[in-house]
C-alpha cells in the first residue's frame, strides 16, 4: 500500500475527498476520535474531526500527486510518506479512520499506554484525568509533536511489588 496526505482547507475536506474517490478510485481517509463527554453526571461518546484539514489517501500503486482541486492548499511531501509519517497513516487506515479510546495499564502509582494502537504511533501518555475518565496523549506527525485528549479503559493494574492484578 503507498499513502499519501493532503492538506486542504477545513471546510472543504469532505468534498475533496469525495471528489478524489469518485474520480480515481483512490481510499480517502479525514481523520476522526472519539471523544468523552460529560453532561449532568453523564457520559457519552462523541466523534469530532481529528487534525482538521488532512485527507489521507491510499492507493495499491504508487500515484504522481497532482490533483488540481480547489481547496487543496499543499500535498505534506513530495511524494509517498515514509517513516513514522507512513505508521501513522497505516494505523489510520487500519483503524479505518477512526481512533477510539485508549487503552492504560496503571503501574504503581502511574498510569501506561497499554494500547497496541497507540504503541504503535509511539504515542506517550501526558496527563490523566480520572474524574472524566480521558487522557491527553502526546504523539508525532509530519515532524510536530501534537497531543490530542481521548477516553481510556483502565484494562489492567500492576503493582510491581506484588503481582498482576487484572
Amino acid at each position: 500500500m503507498h499513502a499519501y496526505c493532503l492538506f486542504c482547507e477545513t471546510q472543504k475536506c469532505e468534498n475533496i475527498a469525495r471528489i478524489i474517490q469518485s474520480t480515481h478510485g483512490i481510499r480517502c481517509i479525514s481523520p476522526q476520535i472519539i471523544q468523552r463527554k460529560w453532561v449532568k453526571g453523564q457520559c457519552f461518546e462523541e466523534r469530532h474531526q481529528w487534525l482538521p484539514g488532512y485527507i489521507f489517501l491510499y492507493s495499491e500503486e504508487p500515484m504522481i500527486p497532482n490533483f488540481r482541486i480547489n481547496g487543496i492548499i499543499r500535498w505534506l511531501e513530495c511524494s509517498e510518506l515514509a517513516g513514522r509519517d507512513f505508521v501513522f497513516a497505516e494505523t489510520l487506515y487500519r483503524q479505518n479512520g477512526v481512533m477510539g479510546t485508549v487503552r492504560l495499564a496503571e503501574v504503581g502509582d502511574r498510569c501506561e499506554v497499554d494500547d497496541p494502537v497507540w504503541e504503535n504511533l509511539q504515542g506517550t501518555l501526558i496527563k490523566v484525568d480520572r474524574s472524566r475518565k480521558r487522557c491527553c496523549i502526546e504523539f508525532e506527525f509530519a515532524k510536530v509533536k501534537r497531543s490530542v485528549w481521548v477516553g481510556y479503559d483502565l484494562v489492567r493494574r500492576y503493582d510491581p511489588d506484588k503481582q498482576d492484578i487484572s
